[in-house]
């Protein structure tokens, strides 16, 4: 009896165990392949470029060396900072690549050498011994406002056998700059040393002189500089770099000024240091802006050298019989072309809209903008410039496009 109820039960169980071996084969199949792909000689692109787990060793290390007196010390707006990065190789990595995590030129801070290369350097022998490769890289940051941030800095490094990618990052750097236009006499300079080159003035017109002098600084915003009680100024020629800068400078003043007073702000003395430009107009030119009178000394020069090749035409005529027509007639032209040189004036039309420069360079100070069309003298010419007189006497330059 019990063999009768027992035959089904086994029945049963030996055909499910029949359809179930092949499910667990599966299984198998599937975990060994998975893990043949796990032991490939060719990682993922995921696990090649990122260090997957604090197990891996670690490969750089990234320190920001700036000296702390510098980071510590009163910051000024205009004030340009060096900022010092190294990195520390492990185990014949290398470099990856490094970049800030954020702009570096906004209304705040400016980065004014971003195409830095890294230098190697050589640490002590102790040091050295367990370290594949060491790197600094200096900065020049330039601070625009006096909430100024320098954004994170981040580097990474590729291990030897290109396995994975290690990344460091440095924290950002806050820096509080102190404002200094409080002081109205500040041109807007802050370095560690400013000083007077040469100048000169000149009586521009009836109201006022222009002045041209050199500035040369040192590790100093010297591009920044700017006189704010002076509406028309500028820069003619210029040479900024990040340690010495020298530029020409112009201004037009009123001529009951007789001294032209700036401020800078010196980093070395930690005050302001004052300028004093005296301003004695003299009857010799300024920079590109000399001899203002329409007919100038090179003029005047070069119409007497014509007067005597014309004179020496007329001479050799008498003395020649044989070239006396010849000579005659040069003797005719050239003194024709040296009337028509002295008395002849050059005239143009200017629309209105038209600027009018102080100086014939790109960046110069506008005079003045025509309101409507005047005629105007041409009285001398530079480059793509046209030297002019408009009918109130006033002098400047205008494109000669812009002559009609």
């Amino acid at each position: 009896m019990l063999r009768i109820y027992l035959a089904p039960a086994l029945s049963l169980l030996l055909l499910c165990t029949l359809y179930a071996e092949p499910t667990l084969d599966s299984n198998i199949i599937e975990s060994n392949l998975l893990e043949s792909f796990a032991d490939s000689s060719e990682p993922s692109t995921q696990e090649a470029f990122i260090r997957p787990n604090n197990s891996t060793e670690q490969i750089l290390h990234l320190q920001n060396i700036t000296p702390e007196s510098t980071l510590s010390s009163t910051l000024y707006v205009g004030q340009r900072i060096p900022i010092t990065y190294r990195v520390l190789f492990f185990n014949n990595a290398s470099l990856n690549q490094s970049s800030f995590k954020e702009k570096t030129s906004t209304n705040a801070i400016a980065l004014e050498n971003p195409n830095q290369a890294w230098q190697e350097v050589e640490l002590d022998s102790s040091t050295a011994q367990s370290l594949q490769k060491t790197y600094e890289i200096t900065y020049l940051f330039k601070i625009k406002s006096q909430n100024a941030k320098i954004p994170a800095f981040e580097v990474s490094a590729i291990a030897s056998d290109g396995s994975y990618i290690d990344v460091a990052t440095s924290d950002p750097i806050v820096l509080n700059a102190t404002d200094l236009y409080q002081n109205k006499n500040y041109a807007g300079v802050v370095g560690e040393d400013l000083r007077l080159g040469i100048y000169k003035a000149k009586s521009y017109d009836d109201q006022g002189n222009l002045i041209a002098f050199e500035l040369i600084a040192k590790n100093a915003n010297l591009e920044d500089f700017k006189i704010l009680e002076i509406d028309k100024q500028g820069i003619e020629r210029s040479s900024f770099g990040p340690l010495e800068s020298k530029a020409i400078f112009y201004a037009v003043v009123p001529k009951s000024m007789q001294h032209l007073l700036f401020e800078y702000f010196s980093t070395q003395t930690n005050r302001f240091e004052q300028i004093r430009i005296p301003i004695v107009p003299t009857a010799d030119g300024v920079t590109t802006q000399e001899n203002l009178k329409p007919k100038n000394t090179y003029l005047m020069y070069w119409a007497l050298f014509i007067g005597g090749v014309a004179i020496s035409c007329f001479v050799l005529a008498f003395f020649s019989k044989r070239l006396r027509k010849i000579w005659l007639a040069l003797g005719v032209i050239i003194a024709i072309y040296l009337l028509y040189y002295l008395f002849y004036t050059k005239t143009a039309t200017l629309q209105a809209q038209t600027n009018i420069w102080i100086l014939p360079t790109h960046n110069s100070t506008l005079l003045e903008t025509t309101s409507e069309a005047m005629r105007i003298k041409i009285i001398g010419e530079h480059g793509e410039y046209y030297k002019i007189i408009t009918p109130k006497e006033a002098i400047g330059w205008i494109r000669k496009d812009d002559a009609h």
